[in-house]
């Protein structure tokens, strides 16, 4: 069963660091908590017993069609029994997976979009993270995540292939997002740890992969750390 556990860390990474925004936001912790943290993990590790049927053999697809539809039925009920009679609220959001699942079918796990889809898709954890502790729903705090975490995007896209379009993506990424902070309200302080994402784009210094991993969970980290001066 081990191909079916999910061994992206960076996923991991960034679900978890936007969960834990939503708690920083709430400012308090409760039992349900730990069933929307559960809830969340199955959904994202639903993804690769996905990406396992889609590429096995027709006569194969049976088992690796039965784990991903387990998880996503468990995950649902778990969910469904977190939001209670705030589904409604919730419902608008439903349309990040349904798009991340049609990108990843017809471009592929690797494109650009499925990837980015896929961070945004990670970020909605802060919303739930959020909700599942005080019981709001935070658009707000959802955007200011999705637009940093989505930010590691490009960076990963420089650092794998140092084409110049990656590169003035990344740039112009990261003045779309103070925009986007701008005209919504959100602080641009939380943006300061993307000065390195632009510094890379403009440079390239050299680094190794495990190094820029630790870096961008670092960055989490800052973000998390000004998020909870803001939230106090």
């Amino acid at each position: 069963m081990k191909r079916f556990i999910l061994k992206e860390y960076g996923s991991w990474g960034v679900m978890l660091m936007s969960f834990a925004a939503g708690l920083v936001a709430a400012g308090r912790f409760n039992a349900t908590v730990g069933a929307a943290l559960f809830s969340l993990a199955l959904f994202i590790n639903a993804k690769q017993a996905l990406t396992v049927w889609m590429r096995s053999p027709a006569g194969d697809r049976w088992i690796p069609r039965t784990v991903f539809l387990g998880q996503m039925v468990l995950a649902i009920i778990m969910m469904t029994k977190v939001v209670e009679n705030n589904i409604p609220q919730i419902l608008p959001y439903v349309g990040i997976p349904l798009v991340y699942l049609l990108c990843l079918t017809l471009l592929g796990e690797h494109a650009l979009l499925t990837e980015v889809s896929g961070f945004v898709l990670l970020s909605l954890s802060s919303l739930i993270g959020r909700f599942a502790s005080s019981g709001v729903i935070d658009p707000r705090l959802f955007l200011a995540v999705a637009v940093f975490f989505t930010a590691g995007v490009f960076k990963v896209r420089i650092q794998f292939r140092k084409e110049l379009r990656y590169r003035v993506m990344m740039i112009a990424y990261a003045a779309g997002s103070v925009v986007l902070y701008i005209t919504f309200g959100l602080p641009l302080l939380l943006l300061v740890p993307l000065i390195d994402n632009v510094l890379f784009a403009l440079i390239l210094y050299r680094t190794g992969l495990s190094t820029t991993g630790w870096l961008e969970v670092g960055k989490g980290v800052v973000f998390l750390v000004l998020l909870s001066f803001i939230y106090v």
